[in-house]
This record gives C-alpha cells, structure tokens and sequence, in this order.
C-alpha cells in the first residue's frame, strides 16, 4: 500500500510542476492547464482515500471506472 501512495503522491508532484512550468509561459494553454489540474484533483482524491482506508484498518480494492463507464446515451423518441 506504500508503494502505491509514494507513486501517487511522485505523480501528483510531476503534475505540479508541469502546472507551474505551464503558467511561467508567455501565453498558457488554458485547456492543457484544466486537464493538468483535473489530473491532479483526481490523483489527491485518490490519495485521500487511500490513507482514510488505511487509517480505519481496511484495505480493500478499489474498483477503476473507466470514462466510458460514466458516458450515457441519451434516447431521442419519435413523435
């Protein structure tokens, strides 16, 4: 468990610094600078997580969904 939350942690810093390298720039991409801090929201969720499973004593996998899992269609009736 560990190792998994020291990974987490070294990306989530990888992508503060592409954040920061990012802002010093003359004209930031605001759409790449969204994507990077959604990243980042998502990768501490996940850390928080962890560590509150850790704490209560039971660890459990934790089941990964996919963006195409969240997709809904919507139907369109005929009239």
């Amino acid at each position: 468990m560990n190792n998994l939350l020291m990974s987490l942690r070294k990306r989530r810093a990888r992508i503060q610094h592409q954040i920061d390298e990012e802002q010093t720039r003359p004209a930031p991409d605001s759409l790449r600078l969204r994507s990077l801090k959604k990243l980042k929201l998502h990768l501490r969720e996940r850390i928080e997580f962890l560590e509150h499973r850790s704490r209560e004593g039971t660890i459990r996998m934790i089941p990964v969904v996919t963006r195409r899992a969240l997709r809904f269609r919507t139907l369109q009736t005929m009239g």
